[in-house]
């Protein structure tokens, strides 16, 4: 059982609460000090490449790459990290001083705050920050500070990508929507200040002692003085550059960004002014003085430069996994995400695409959708292009908790099983693959007649799937052939055969291109807040937010029964009752039921066909240490930055790849 401790602003003591219901016991721990490096010049840089973020601010971040900078230089006010054992997790307190306190009668049938009269936990919660808070500049940081950078995310002026984080997604707050719509003044929303050092959240629905820990992620900061001088009207709107320079974003975490230039790097170094040194040089936490972040995407210039010595992680591609499959520096960590084949399936957009005998609205027909489905080797796919992940048949994959107290996996729910089980008409799950070609070859002729009969395709014509990509690199020109051969053998026997013709196409913003109709299919991925299946739904529910452009889900309806009474409902007000409304405090089974029908419904569609889950397969340099020998879970996954140590600093690194000739052994 996970334990929640918060050291208290005098250091002198450790609150222990264990969640068995919601019992806050008071205890002393200690922890082992390890060794820290003797010598105080020594320098531990951790060097990796990735693609360059286009902003890292947290109002408006949406990449990986963006919200890496994000992990490095924020801090939450609750910090998930791995326990004693290294097998585990703990919460720590980041910004705050102690657990949040529970002060929901003082505001249950009480106006503004909509919360229910009848409510006695879970709605409003007091939360103390620490006094020794400060920017990297040394300005200190307060409850006004937060307050700001939550209005902010909220600005109905800016309409921010991440806004949704405080009025439909992770940590509602009352009346946030309002707000963010410019219906009501922010006095009326569900944030509080106390006093300097304290406020209160009162949310829209009620969160469990454990959501609301790891829902409180969401609140990241904005220094008010830059963030505000780097405000510009953009048409009707007004937008931020903060976060795209090193003069421009500010950091309150244990690192700050020292050095950026643009498609070439960014170096982040220690912070200076961030309140754990202390506690960090005791634990033997946070060796890493520095980072390094080279924007290089070229995946054989980055294991070269990873075998000279030169960056410290590579990915794995299926031609690495022959040669370093069994390399005792490989790790393989599962991730939160389903890549998928996203489709375009708006007629009206495929037919423009269409020439003289080449036809692109076939894709349209849910058959034909279908028919590729069914034609999909998974396994071979991962066998031979992914190693290492395994075939995804639902759209959530096994890094998602169901019901946190317990660990219970949503794919190992019965209500999630019966998701797979009725899509793929397989009674156990563990006899599932997906592929069923003398099936495919049904919906493939029936797709011809039904698409013959539309006067949608005459039986002269050719069809052309155009397959949006990022690259040209091997993976994507590898999935681009296994997706031609998969269709080949489909349509086999049917008047498709033989006509169909899969054109990759380089495009380095095909996911926007995906979302406006302008390209035919591509494959993407969804994943994130392993701990909140529910609200994974925003990916595909909202219509602002989901890739596949055809799919309408704020007109689209789902019927499900619950106690008896069917009850329909378009895809995004199920997501919005499951989360925002009536359904948000319901027992696990309904909720659990609710997601169940939703993915359902949204994998019948067909306009959404996963593959496989991520999982990363990666090289890691001879001198790094992670903080534990597997990957223990989605919250801390192998211990991360915190805990990574080092054998050798950077001159003896570079010294011991400089008497290996620079070409290392793996």
């Amino acid at each position: 059982m996970p334990r929640v401790y918060c050291d208290t602003v005098k250091r002198s003591s450790v609150c222990l609460a264990v969640f068995l219901s919601v019992v806050i016991a008071v205890s002393f721990t200690s922890c082992k000090k390890k060794e820290v490096p003797a010598t105080k010049e020594a320098t531990y840089t951790y060097r990796v490449t990735g693609s360059q973020p286009t902003t890292w601010s947290p109002t408006d971040c949406q990449l990986s790459s963006e919200t890496l900078v994000l992990d490095y230089t924020c801090e939450g006010l609750y910090e998930f990290v791995l326990n004693d054992t290294r097998d585990g997790y703990d919460v720590r307190c980041g910004m705050a001083t102690a657990l949040p306190v529970d002060v929901t009668k003082e505001f249950a049938g009480k106006d503004p705050w909509g919360v229910p009269s009848d409510a006695s936990k879970g709605y409003a919660w007091r939360i103390t920050l620490r006094d020794d808070l400060k920017w990297d500049n040394g300005t200190p940081i307060d409850t006004s500070t937060v307050e700001y950078s939550i209005q902010q995310f909220l600005n109905p002026e800016m309409k921010n990508y991440r806004a949704s984080l405080f009025y439909a997604d992770s940590l509602i707050l009352a009346n946030g929507e309002d707000y963010y719509s410019g219906t009501c003044s922010w006095d009326k929303v569900g944030f509080i200040k106390n006093d300097n050092y304290t406020f209160t959240l009162v949310l829209k629905t009620s969160l469990s002692p454990f959501m609301i820990l790891y829902n409180s992620s969401s609140i990241m900061l904005l220094r008010e003085d830059l963030y505000e001088a780097n405000k510009k009207k953009s048409g009707d709107i007004v937008k931020s550059s903060y976060g795209t320079s090193v003069e421009t974003y500010a950091s309150y975490g244990a690192y700050k960004v020292t050095e950026f230039q643009s498609d070439k790097y960014m170096r982040l170094t220690r912070n200076p002014s961030w309140h754990g040194w202390k506690d960090a040089e005791e634990r033997g936490e946070f060796q890493t003085t520095d980072i390094y972040i080279q924007y290089i995407v070229e995946h054989s210039t980055v294991l070269n430069l990873f075998l000279q010595g030169k960056v410290d992680g590579v990915g794995l591609t299926a031609t690495d996994m022959e040669k370093y499959g069994n390399s005792e520096f490989r790790m393989t960590n599962p991730q939160p995400y389903t890549w998928k084949f996203s489709f375009n399936s708006d007629k009206e957009s495929l037919r423009r695409e269409n020439t003289p005998g080449v036809n692109h609205v076939a894709i349209s027909n849910k058959n034909f959708r279908k028919g590729i489905s069914l034609s999909l080797d998974r396994q071979k796919y991962c066998d031979t292009i992914t190693p290492g992940s395994d075939p995804m048949y639902g759209l959530l994959n096994y890094s998602y908790v169901a019901v946190p107290e317990t660990g219970e996996l949503y794919r190992d729910t019965d209500e999630a099983k019966f998701v797979l089980s009725s899509l793929y008409g397989i009674p156990d799950i563990d006899d599932i693959t997906g592929l069923d070609i003398a099936a495919a070859r049904k919906c493939f002729a029936l797709a011809w007649k039904e698409l013959l009969d539309a006067g949608d395709i005459s039986a002269s014509d050719t069809f052309a799937m155009d397959f949006h990509v990022y690259s040209s690199a091997e993976s994507y020109a590898r999935t681009s052939s296994f997706l031609q051969s998969c269709i080949d053998e489909g349509v086999k026997g049917t008047p498709f055969e033989g006509k169909i013709t899969v054109n990759m196409v380089v495009d380095q913003d095909y996911y926007e291109n995906l979302k406006k109709g302008n390209a035919d299919v591509a494959m993407t991925s969804w994943g994130g807040s392993s701990y909140d299946p529910y609200g994974h739904l925003w990916c595909y529910c909202m219509p602002d937010v989901r890739n596949e452009y055809g799919f309408n889900p704020d007109t689209e309806t789902v019927v499900i029964n619950l106690d008896g009474k069917n009850i329909e409902k378009t895809f995004q007000e199920w997501y919005l009752a499951l989360c925002n409304g009536e359904y948000s405090s319901a027992s696990y089974d309904v909720r659990n039921k609710i997601l169940a029908n939703v993915e359902l419904a949204l994998l019948e569609t067909y306009c959404m066909i996963p593959v496989r889950n991520f999982n990363t397969n990666s090289l890691v340099s001879q001198r790094l240490v992670e903080g534990a020998d597997f990957y223990v879970n989605p919250l801390v996954e192998r211990g991360g930055i915190r805990f990574r140590t080092y054998t050798m600093d950077d001159a003896e690194w570079d010294a011991y790849c400089k008497e290996n000739g620079n070409q290392l052994t793996y």
